[in-house]
């Protein structure tokens, strides 16, 4: 009897000890679905208050600044490879001054105060509403890297992506994907020029 009683009493420990382990996997399972939600819900309430040392932290400023020089290079290099004319002449020319005109704007432009600068303007004009608000979608595209896709109220730029990556134990904003960088027209500069926020 005795020993019935112990196997009953051990085989209860074993599946309490395995819902525990369950819980615990499924805890940590939603922390990590929801982390990048909450990033983007900080970074959200970072703009609106204007938080400059929150919005340095949630976004790898380096990596946006290096993409986005890239970006402008390649797009300066397909206009002045795909164009005739004055057109190739004058992209040419662009891709061959972008180091040290758009360069040095970016590093200078492409910051936390020049984020929130931009954003403070496109709230007041009504050409963006909250960041948490003008997102239509925002997902998983691999388990270390998550897309954002934001509805801005520009016919210019209708949409913006926003990829983050998984860096240690923290999400970061690491990549912007301006939607006419072709163009080089990019939100703050009046329309053309190679400036960005």
């Amino acid at each position: 009897m005795a020993y019935l009683e112990t196997e009953v009493i051990a085989a209860h420990h074993h599946v309490r000890r395995r819902t525990v382990a369950y819980v615990v996997l499924g805890a940590l399972l939603a922390s990590y679905l929801s982390y990048p939600y909450v990033t983007l819900y900080r970074l959200d309430r970072a703009l609106e208050a204007s938080d400059t040392r929150v919005v340095a932290q949630l976004i790898d400023w380096p990596s946006v600044r290096t993409q986005l020089k890239a970006d402008v290079t390649a797009s300066l290099a397909t206009q002045a490879y795909g164009a005739s004319g004055p057109e190739a002449i004058g992209a040419a020319f662009a891709l061959a001054l972008s180091p040290y005109v758009f360069d040095p704007v970016a590093d200078r432009v492409i910051s936390p105060s020049g984020l929130i600068a931009w954003y403070s303007d496109a709230r007041r004009s009504g050409r963006s509403s909250t960041l948490w608000e003008a997102t239509s979608y925002a997902f998983f595209r691999t388990p270390t890297r998550f897309l954002m896709t934001l509805r801005m109220n520009e016919p210019q730029y209708p949409n913006i992506e926003l990829e983050m990556r998984l860096k240690g134990l923290r999400w970061q904003v690491d990549r912007l994907v301006w939607p006419r960088a072709r163009g080089i027209a990019v939100p703050g500069s009046g329309g053309s020029g190679p400036t960005t926020e």
